[in-house]
């Protein structure tokens, strides 16, 4: 966990700084004489289509645009300004590469946002990207106006309003030039201070120092991603030198990164200066182009940053120049690793034409393109990419992304949805003067929805794509087709093929159009007995005929059911009906939706559904409705103890039960389905509508640690109708908690309970020898399998079993360190069931210090074991065997440490009221990425308060899931899959920042039933930035039955995006698995407090398995009242199982701790940043039991007690262990360290059996000793033991203290 607070102080940072590099600089406008009032205000509009929101026009970024509903004019856009405010200018724009277009508009205002009056009247504006940019400005009379709206009635290039920026300006404002980037103001001198310049990632102006030019100077550099952008404007292109004055006090030179129009030139050095009031200069010989520049200084990865920014001056004349003095590197697109060299490099000179292309290369027609793009947001795919240049950005309608392909040949393939008249291609790269002129050779080829193959439309030829013409070709082609494609064989400018935007003119084919135009039911007005009949009108608004498809229809998100529709001729249409049945009380929402599969090839499928304007309202019968819900006491059971049940039967139905007994029976059942118990009880006597009464249960039940289900029947009653009695009978699910550590649903089957034949072999490392991989097996030993035919083999005991398998594994790396690929066998009852694919791609760390390496040139070795898990198709049952077996003929040896079998719960259900990720595109089990669609559900699912609902399978999400965002938190969401061995969440991107789930809640979030797995293999020394889940997780959340494995770190609770942080409190995270992490499992940061981690499995993690971090930067409070119980902490190979670094009330109690490998069972330190224990009123560790644990070589070769406490800065104070067995230490049992200090630290009722087993003598610290009970090598502080028993201790001495610590034993 060292350098936590260098990696988290600069996360948030670094998320929002990526996303904006991606689009290049963020400037925000501002008139010479007044600021863009726009910015920050209210925007609304008519509507938006797609993804093209209205708050784009105000993120003072061109590249961003907000688009109207398609085909609907008029449509308006209004921005509320908040008070009455004076205005007589508007600044317009559209992206800087859109052609030319005319809209048609009007100017209104309004005081109270209802009565409008018009400032402008209705009028044509030209937007040219040759004339400012595609920028329009609209001057007007003064008028004092609160609402600024935009009312379009036309646009001559596409069927809706479109607009990138919308900037308003006072009466004293002027117009701005219309740039990509805000303007500083010269001096005479050619000075532009940097108060003026554009600010971003946390830079801001400050004048607390004096000295400075200007208004005030920029600081804010401690944030990595500070950024400030100055616009110089020089008259003709070369070399000048550019000096920047600012403040360095650190003691130290600092560093940091100068770029040049978007293009990083290099990492500057500035001295250190006297202090804060003294101010340098550094000048750099930096290349500009003739006219307006960017000039920026950002803090970069790598850089040290924390300087001070006053101005920087331009030479007035400069040394002509052809080409830049540094060749850059495009940054359109931002990775957290370098750009490989795939990615092109743009130079100030062309690259030639290659000289044995056949015939001349074509070039950009000037001819204007008739139609409109109707490639845009169509599903586009390409045969490879590299990084984050996918697909997708080669029609987002912006010439700052683009695809690029991973090697020659490479295809992009756009899919119209349906038969389109097409009469030209336009293909497009960034126009900008970085990408260089380049030739690829292109062949175009086209499917119509009749074919089933490609055919060549436009025969392969070399275009050449040239910044000075704009970067764009346009291929003429006559054609009809559904699908287009690209086939791209050599590019001169990099390895493969690139498009920016694939742009497509023409129009639809002739095609149906499938609509649903009403609704109506029978009877008009049903009661819970009615059977219901729906109606819907199915019409073909297309221009050719349809064939037959379905009608589904949904009862608010339910399907209530289906029912066919015939062929229907152009124009024809038909009604279509579906007997509902019976439905319980309640208001319907009602819609409909025709060909949701897409069984018929449309002209549109977004007008296929229909929602009824009123809802469909069933009215209640007249009966009673028993309903009973069963509890028992104590309500948090441990095993052992004796329970009693108690049912709640409440009558929710409208008129009262009848006289006499009400009959209940209660049974409770394993996760097997077998029942344990039956217990019977009654009721006699009437009970009210609305009202309920308590019944206890006759009998106990000794409970046993394990997951049971307890179900409460209750007797039909006499005035309860056949239609009120589904619900008579309901399942609560029970916890019994372990004595200690988790209850889980799986056997553990071991390597001592296994029969071994062929070539297997007993692996060992009694002493926890690390250079063996068994000191990181479970118990120190594994089964190896070096050959074919070497198996372990397990019997099944009696009350075990289930389809769920898991495996803990080891095989060998490869010489990169990117893993190896093989395979076991898996039979059952001597019949092979299944061949388990297997990878080391995931394991092996390497470490030569404290910070991991991911190829074995780094150091030894850790992590050398992972896991994988599979269903069976057939349950095992008792007696049963399991063998796993080696058969693939490789040369790999392969370890097998244990096996754990469960039964496999059914798949939950989509609830009710709930959106589905595949309502939304997603397609489980289909490879392709789904992120899109899981963004599109968020949003649904919060816009109507619903679930959010994954289904079984497995689901591709190609970057970080963002449920939310820092500026537009989430307030109470639910989300659930069907269960953590059905729903597979996979994150297939391996770059930093690349995965995980970024959580922005601020009320309640309750996640659960999930499986997460990702590609991550490195912790990028740091700065991965990839965990499970991370960032604002609310308030009273609860995250439960998760599965988590091979991130980052599992869950790290911390706000980085705000100042102060909004930190987490009342969060539960229980019944999970977090295992096979880099990093840490769980870690409770920045201030989260009284939140809980319980019944929770945390295996094979690569830091502490379990920690509270009060961290507490960006103003984060300390941590209070946290609470681990009943976790088993299990093959943590590295720092400790359970950590606390500071706050008060913290708990840590009946939890499992075994094996770890160069770390600690409980750790307590003051190593990291916070308030440490300064503030600690008290901390309890109780009911704990900590096996194999402990070291002689943690990372720095030093000795770790199986209790650790490390005061290297602060005291530890107010600490109480209570009921610890501490067993088999591999070296000292409690260990002291560091002068910082010990107060009241005292144990109760401590069991120590057995300590230096490693046989290690050598210290880190102080004299050679074998392992003691207690140890300590300082002499500031003191600690009580009261009943402390110990036996098998290998320190003759018991103790070894070092003079003036104070021990007391009684």
């Amino acid at each position: 966990m060292r350098n936590k607070y260098f990696l988290w102080l600069v996360i948030g940072a670094l998320m929002i700084t990526s996303l904006f590099m991606g689009v290049g600089s963020f400037t925000p406008a501002s008139a010479a004489g007044g600021p863009n009032l726009t910015l920050g205000k209210s925007i609304t509009a008519s509507g938006q289509s797609q993804i093209y929101s209205e708050d784009n026009v105000k993120d003072s970024n061109q590249a961003t645009y907000w688009e109207s509903t398609n085909n609907a004019f008029p449509q308006w856009l209004q921005v509320d300004l908040g008070t009455a405010t004076s205005i007589d200018q508007i600044v317009l724009k559209l992206p800087a590469g859109w052609e030319a277009r005319t809209q048609t508009l009007a100017v209104q205002g309004s005081t109270n946002g209802t009565a409008f009056t018009t400032l402008v009247g209705s009028a044509d504006y030209s937007f040219s990207p040759s004339v400012q940019n595609n920028t329009v400005t609209i001057s007007f009379n003064a008028a004092d106006t609160r609402y600024v709206r935009l009312n379009f009635t036309g646009n001559t290039v596409w069927p809706a309003a479109q607009v990138a920026e919308f900037e308003i300006y006072g009466t004293s404002g002027t117009t701005p030039t219309p740039t990509s980037a805000a303007t500083s103001t010269p001096g005479p001198t050619g000075t532009y201070q940097a108060e003026s310049a554009a600010l971003s990632g946390g830079a801001k102006v400050n004048t607390d120092h004096t000295g400075f030019a200007g208004t005030g100077f920029v600081d804010g550099y401690w944030t990595q991603g500070a950024s400030t952008t100055f616009t110089v404007n020089v008259p003709a292109a070369g070399t000048r030198e550019v000096t920047l004055k600012y403040g360095n006090a650190n003691g130290n030179a600092s560093t940091i990164s100068v770029y040049v129009n978007c293009i990083k030139i290099r990492q500057s050095t500035l001295p250190s200066l006297a202090n804060w009031d003294t101010w340098g200069n550094k000048a750099e010989a930096l290349t500009l182009n003739a006219g307006n520049n960017t000039i920026a200084y950002k803090y970069d990865s790598g850089d040290s940053a924390n300087i001070n920014l006053d101005q920087i001056t331009v030479e007035t004349s400069g040394s002509p120049s052809a080409t830049p003095s540094v060749t850059p590197t495009p940054t359109a697109t931002v990775t957290p690793t370098p750009v490989p060299t795939a990615t092109p490099t743009p130079t100030s000179t062309p690259t030639p034409t290659a000289t044995d292309a056949p015939t001349p290369a074509p070039t950009a027609t000037a001819t204007p393109v008739p139609g409109s793009n109707i490639a845009i947001g169509k599903s586009i795919t390409a045969s490879s990419s590299i990084q984050s240049f996918v697909a997708a950005s080669a029609n987002d309608n912006s010439t700052s992304t683009y695809w690029e392909g991973n090697g020659n040949p490479n295809t992009l393939t756009l899919d119209l949805g349906a038969d389109h008249n097409i009469s030209s291609i336009v293909l497009k790269l960034n126009p900008a003067t970085e990408w260089s002129t380049r030739t690829q050779t292109i062949q175009v080829l086209g499917q119509n929805q009749g074919t089933s193959a490609f055919s060549n439309l436009v025969s392969a030829q070399p275009y050449t794509f040239n910044p000075s013409t704009g970067n764009s070709v346009t291929i003429p082609v006559a054609a009809t087709v559904k699908r287009l494609q690209l086939n791209i064989t050599s590019n001169s400018g990099a390895p493969s093929g690139q498009i920016a935007e694939f742009q497509v003119f023409g129009s639809p084919a002739p095609n149906p159009d499938l609509t649903v135009t009403g609704m109506t039911w029978s009877p008009a007005s049903p009661v819970e007995t009615s059977a219901i009949t729906l109606n819907a009108v199915v019409k073909n608004s297309g221009n050719a005929a349809s064939g037959a498809t379905t009608v589904n229809f949904y009862l608010g998100s339910e399907l209530a059911g289906s029912a066919p529709v015939g062929a229907l001729a152009a124009g024809g249409s038909v009604t279509v009906s579906l007997n509902a049945g019976t439905k319980y009380a309640a208001s319907y929402a009602l819609s409909v939706k025709v060909d949701e599969n897409n069984t018929v090839i449309e002209q549109n499928d977004s007008n296929n559904s229909y929602t009824n304007p009123s809802n469909l309202v069933v009215a209640p019968v007249a009966s009673s409705d028993l309903i009973g819900v069963a509890s028992w006491t104590p309500a948090a059971p441990v095993a052992g103890n004796t329970l009693g049940f108690t049912v709640n039967l409440k009558n929710q139905g409208t008129v009262a039960s009848t006289n006499g007994a009400h009959g209940i029976t209660v049974v409770l059942k394993n996760t097997a389905g077998s029942t344990i118990q039956t217990f019977s009880g009654s009721y006699s006597g009437v009970i009210a509508a609305g009202a309920s009464v308590n019944i206890s249960i006759p009998g106990t039940w000794t409970a046993g640690n394990g997951n049971y289900t307890v179900t409460a029947t209750v007797a039909a009653d006499a005035n309860e109708l056949p239609a009120k009695q589904a619900n008579n009978v309901n399942t609560s699910n029970l916890v019994v908690y372990a004595q200690r550590g988790a209850s889980v649903p799986y056997s553990r089957y071991d390597t001592d309970d296994a029969v071994r034949g062929g070539a297997s072999a007993l692996k060992s490392a009694p002493n926890f020898d690390q250079s063996q991989i068994a000191s990181e097996a479970s118990g120190q030993r594994y089964i190896a399998l070096p050959s074919n035919g070497s198996y372990a083999q397990w019997t099944v005991r009696h009350g075990q079993g289930g389809a769920g398998v898991t495996m803990r594994f080891t095989m060998p790396d490869a010489a990169d360190g990117m893993g190896l690929n093989g395979s076991l066998d898996a039979y059952v009852n001597g019949v092979k069931v299944k061949t388990i694919s297997l990878t080391s791609y995931y394991s092996w760390q390497y470490f030569s210090g404290d910070q991991p390496g991911d190829a074995p040139s780094a150091g030894r070795p850790l992590f050398r074991f992972d896991e994988v898990h599979w269903k069976l198709d057939t349950p095992l049952q008792p007696g049963d065997t399991i063998r796993i077996q080696k058969n693939n003929g490789d040369s790999l040896e392969y370890g097998v440490d244990f096996l754990e079998i469960e039964p496999v719960p059914a798949a939950i259900a989509r609830p009710a009221n709930s959106v589905s990720i595949t309502d939304h595109g997603a397609v489980a089990d289909d490879g392709q990425d789904d992120l899109a669609a899981f963004n599109a559900a968020v949003t649904a699912a919060v816009s109507s308060g619903k679930t959010l609902y994954i289904p079984a399978g497995t689901f591709s999400l190609s970057s970080m899931w963002q449920i939310g965002s820092v500026n537009s938190m989430i307030n109470n969401f639910t989300v659930t899959g069907a269960g953590f061995w059905h729903t597979n969440l996979q994150f297939t991107n391996p770059n930093a920042a690349g995965g995980g789930i970024s959580l922005r809640i601020t009320g309640k979030l309750d996640f659960s039933n999930v499986y997460m797995n990702s590609n991550l293999r490195s912790r990028y020394n740091q700065n991965a930035v990839y965990k499970g889940f991370m960032d604002n997780f609310g308030s009273s959340s609860i995250i439960h039955e998760v599965w988590v494995e091979h991130f980052e770190c599992g869950m790290w609770v911390g706000d980085y995006g705000h100042t102060p942080a909004i930190y987490a409190s009342g969060l539960v995270v229980e019944n999970s698995r977090i295992r096979n992490n880099l990093a840490d499992g769980i870690n409770f940061s920045q201030g989260t407090s009284n939140s809980i981690v319980r019944n929770s499995n945390v295996r094979n993690n690569g830091d502490d398995g379990l920690a509270v971090w009060p961290s507490n930067t960006f103003g984060a409070p300390d941590g209070v009242n946290n609470t681990f119980s009943y976790n088993t902490i299990e093959n943590n190979w590295r720092a400790g199982g359970i950590a606390f670094f500071g706050g008060s009330g913290h708990k840590a109690d009946h939890n499992y701790i075994i094996d770890t490998v160069g770390g600690s069972g409980i750790r307590l330190n003051t190593t990291f940043p916070g308030a440490h224990f300064n503030n600690n009123t008290g901390i309890l560790f109780s009911d704990t039991t900590i096996i194999n644990s402990g070291t002689s070589q943690d990372l720095y070769n030093g000795e770790r007690g199986a209790i650790d406490l490390e005061a290297s800065a602060d005291p530890i104070k107010n600490v109480t262990f209570t009921n610890i067995d501490i067993i088999n230490t591999q070296r000292d049992a409690i260990q002291f360290g560091y002068g910082g200090g010990f107060s009241n630290i005292v144990f109760n009722n401590i069991t120590i059996n057995g300590t230096g087993l490693d046989g290690v003598t050598t210290s880190r610290f102080s004299g050679a000793h074998k392992g003691a009970a207690i140890y300590t090598y300082t002499g500031n502080g003191a600690a009580t033991f009261n009943n402390l028993t110990t036996s098998n201790i290998a320190y003759p001495d018991l103790y070894y203290i070092q003079s003036g610590f104070g021990l007391t034993i009684q």
